[in-house]
């Protein structure tokens, strides 16, 4: 509760506020201004715009008036407010909320393993919690599905641990929400694969985070600007910094979408595309959840690229943003589906169909892995050709594996037949001896 020391006036309240560094409720806040006993001020000052200005502002950005994801700092930090991240979601057809978070700090290699063993045991024990959490000597970086009932409860463990606790922003609600995990994994590993070692110090020059409103203002007005004289110069860059099957579902209008299935390869094509502008020139960029961004952005940052714009909360947030417009998807400079790293391989942005199926070139955007795990191709497939192939990429292997029953899988065991990255490239598979040569890699291997 906010200290009420003498008379409650409109100036002696947002002065506790800043002082208090915006820790405490707004609710409590809109409360006591009910109060009619505690406030000395005539009614209408309570009711001044910039007052009520100041206090719609501390209800959009939370408390978040530190680096918003870059949270290292050396002393143990007070506990954020357990109501930060609602609204909660409405009730979901199966009771779960999908949700993201990371962040960046500081944790020595033995408590990486205590937190790791902790999280593992307590989350799934105690939450229900499903999803995938990577935890590093950099901080955290996690997707989950949680039932709804437990989703308070979540932040009540986060800010009761000293590792976490006012270092976790607010939680990054799915698009759509069901139970998108089958188990929870809490791993040991790099926050993002860039092929080299982060530090602290590339991590805190952190880009500037454009809210969707903001994403969405800034990129019409260059729009507007391009369009009224193309000769003005070259657009300003705007890169999806996903991986280039991600983008074949969905993508920003006007984004260059390098071809690449890693984030060290992306980081290498960026390089190539910023080299020659001017280091001051605008860079925009964006990615599933924010964290590639977050990190991509620290690197140009560190050399030298002082203006670089992401998306906050990424394609994830955007969609939200969309959905929460009056007039939904006819204004939204995203067409398409956002990827996910989950059971649900998308969620959708816009009824736009801008893909096609892989096996009869129908208009589709429905990603799938093939039934046959030992082949596990991720293509896009149409319900038509689910059912003709069995769900499986279509070679008679495949779908003899896909009619075996678990015991007969386990006694014929069969190696994978793909590499990470023939596996996320369909058009490498697919083609007029693609059957054939599905078959004679699986004859090879078994």
């Amino acid at each position: 509760m906010l200290a009420r020391r003498g008379p409650l006036t409109h100036s002696s309240l947002l002065l506790q506020l800043r002082c208090q560094q915006r820790r405490r409720c707004v609710s409590t806040v809109q409360q006591m201004l009910k109060e009619r006993q505690h406030c000395k001020c005539p009614p209408p000052l309570c009711q001044k715009p910039s007052f009520r200005g100041s206090i719609r502002s501390i209800h959009n950005k939370g408390i978040e008036t530190q680096p918003l994801y870059f949270r290292n700092h050396k002393e143990e930090l007070e506990p954020q407010p357990l109501d930060m991240d609602q609204p909660y979601p409405e009730i979901t057809e199966d009771g779960y909320h999908t949700l993201s978070f990371y962040s960046f700090f500081s944790l020595t290699q033995d408590k990486v393993a205590a937190v790791r063993d902790r999280m593992q045991l307590e989350w799934s024990r105690d939450l229900g919690m499903v999803g995938r959490i990577y935890v590093c000597c950099e901080g955290i970086n996690a997707q989950l599905s949680i039932p709804q009932e437990n989703t308070r409860k979540l932040r009540e463990w986060l800010e009761s641990e000293a590792e976490f606790r006012g270092r976790i922003p607010r939680f990054n609600w799915a698009i759509e929400h069901r139970r998108a995990f089958k188990a929870l994994h809490v791993r040991v590993r790099p926050l993002v694969a860039t092929g080299g070692q982060l530090d602290m110090a590339t991590l805190s020059h952190e880009p500037q985070y454009l809210d969707p409103e903001e994403w969405d203002s800034e990129l019409r007005a260059l729009q507007a600007r391009n369009k009224a004289d193309p000769q003005l110069q070259a657009p300003p860059l705007l890169i999806d910094m996903r991986n280039n099957y991600e983008a074949r579902i969905g993508k920003f209008e006007g984004a260059v979408c390098p071809d690449v299935d890693t984030f060290r390869d992306e980081m290498n094509v960026v390089r190539g595309l910023c080299q020659g502008k001017a280091k001051s020139e605008p860079i925009y960029m964006y990615c599933t959840g924010g964290i590639r961004c977050s990190v991509a952005g620290a690197i140009l940052r560190t050399e030298g690229y002082a203006n670089v714009k992401t998306l906050r909360g990424g394609v994830v947030a955007y969609g939200r943003h969309v959905r929460g417009r009056a007039d939904g998807e006819k204004s939204s400079l995203f067409r398409g589906k956002n990827f996910t790293f989950d059971k649900r391989l998308g969620e959708t942005v816009t009824s736009q169909v801008v893909a096609e199926c892989d096996q009869c070139g129908a208009p589709c955007d429905m990603f799938t892995n093939c039934a046959n795990t030992s082949c596990n191709l991720l293509f896009i497939q149409c319900s038509a050709c689910a059912d003709k192939h069995h769900r499986t990429c279509g070679s008679a292997v495949c779908i003899d594996r896909a009619k075996m029953t678990h015991d007969e899988l386990v006694k014929n065991r069969m190696p994978p037949i793909w590499d990470y990255r023939t596996r996320v490239h369909p058009e490498r598979v697919f083609g007029r001896d693609w059957i054939s040569r599905v078959e004679k890699l699986a004859v090879a291997k078994s």
